[in-house]
């Protein structure tokens, strides 16, 4: 016999799933009262709604939105419970737009996404099987890099385990537990440069010889001596990275982020991304102080600031960055507040190393949420789906259709 506590929880649970579907019915019928209706509105305010009882709310959603055509208030108020769930796990969102705006401009704002929630979400509805593909072969990123020594010899590092990786010129190279890092053997008498290259699908860390640390992105690569035994530390770097940069007055630490583009430094955090696919290059000031160099101009520029770069322009600094945002791929997930379909999409493929096609126009969506870096492409596939983005998967190519 269950416990009393247990009866009622069961009983309510019930009741309040039965009182749903009626509801529902009912509003789509168009004989709600008032009254119902309003009891219906407050059922979605709760903060206390059984696990069970949630997860109906959005089986209901599924199967209405896909044979009928679901009242407009009904997606505002499913968007609405979920930005709800946003902000009790996260930070205060914006308000939803009006109910002139089309439906999943907005309800696309829910996009859940942290730890488990998409997962969580999308039990109700058994996957197609499309879904089973994606979920068999497109996973998220994970640790591996190449490293390519002074020698050209090149080490695979996603499966190797602890220990000594190679020895060269005044260095041992070292992994452990998936972070590299180089330890001093001597005074080197010529210089010798490895390269660490991240392919799609991977990310890395690594320790610099002067002990600065760096965390490399999905589809970037760095260049770097094995020993700094000159009067300044200079390394090159492509696509993005995130450096703790170790402070060291009589040697500044200088990236190179191409050929006419330098980051002076002497001891400070900062975020570079120089993806060729986005359209400027933008370097974020954490802590510390940094100098952007180019051909033409110089900046120092503060903690929140971020000098950005384009083609055939000047530089141009823009303060009070949102930190954590520009930073969110370091931390273990994606900040797409305010990005847009294509901004979205150009991280996805470097991150789950797949191919985005749009067919049609490009739907003309802005999101909110953020969302683990740990989600199975196929989560996001039929989350997508769900709320109106038509969107497929052939192989590793993620089709988007517009109207």
């Amino acid at each position: 016999m269950l416990p009393l506590f247990s009866v009622k929880g069961v009983y309510r649970c019930m009741h309040e799933k039965q009182s749903i579907a009626e509801l529902i019915e009912k509003h789509n019928r168009g004989v709600l009262s008032a009254t119902e209706k309003e009891a219906f509105f407050q059922l979605f305010e709760r903060d206390d709604l059984d696990p069970e009882v949630e997860s109906y709310l959005w089986q209901n959603y599924q199967q209405q939105a896909e044979t009928t055509v679901w009242p407009e208030e009904f997606r505002e108020l499913f968007a609405a419970r979920m930005a709800k769930r946003i902000i009790r796990s996260s930070q205060p969102i914006r308000s939803l737009p009006s109910r002139k705006t089309h439906w999943w401009r907005y309800a696309a704002a829910v996009l859940l996404i942290f730890a488990g929630s998409v997962a969580f979400l999308l039990t109700t509805k058994q996957p197609s099987p499309t879904d089973i593909t994606v979920r068999s072969v497109v996973l998220p990123g994970t640790n591996g890099a190449v490293l390519t020594l002074a020698d050209g010899t090149q080490v695979v590092l996603d499966s190797l385990g602890n220990g000594v990786v190679a020895s060269q010129q005044g260095a041992k190279v070292v992994l452990k537990n998936g972070l590299l890092e180089y330890q001093n053997t001597g005074n080197p008498t010529e210089a010798s440069y490895n390269t660490l290259n991240i392919p799609r699908g991977r990310q890395f860390r690594l320790t610099l010889p002067d002990g600065s640390r760096v965390w490399l992105n999905a589809a970037s690569s760095i260049k770097y001596p094995t020993a700094f035994a000159g009067k300044e530390r200079m390394v090159e770097v492509n696509g993005e990275a995130f450096f703790e940069v170790e402070k060291d007055a009589a040697k500044p630490f200088i990236v190179k982020v191409n050929n006419s583009t330098a980051i002076e430094v002497l001891g400070t955090s900062f975020n570079v991304n120089t993806y060729e696919q986005e359209d400027m290059i933008k370097t974020t000031l954490v802590e510390g102080a940094i100098s952007m160099k180019t051909d033409s101009d110089r900046q120092i520029l503060k903690p929140g600031q971020q000098a950005q770069l384009q083609a055939g322009r000047s530089m141009k600094i823009v303060s009070n960055i949102n930190i954590s945002q520009v930073t969110a791929w370091k931390n273990g997930y994606f900040d797409f507040n305010d990005a847009d379909l294509p901004v979205m999409m150009r991280q996805l493929e470097r991150w789950y190393d797949i191919q985005v096609v749009y067919e049609g126009k490009v739907p003309d969506v802005t999101f909110k949420g953020k969302m683990d870096r740990n989600v199975q492409l196929a989560d996001m596939v039929g989350f997508l789906k769900s709320f109106g983005i038509k969107a497929s998967m052939q192989e590793r190519r993620l089709i988007i259709s517009g109207s």
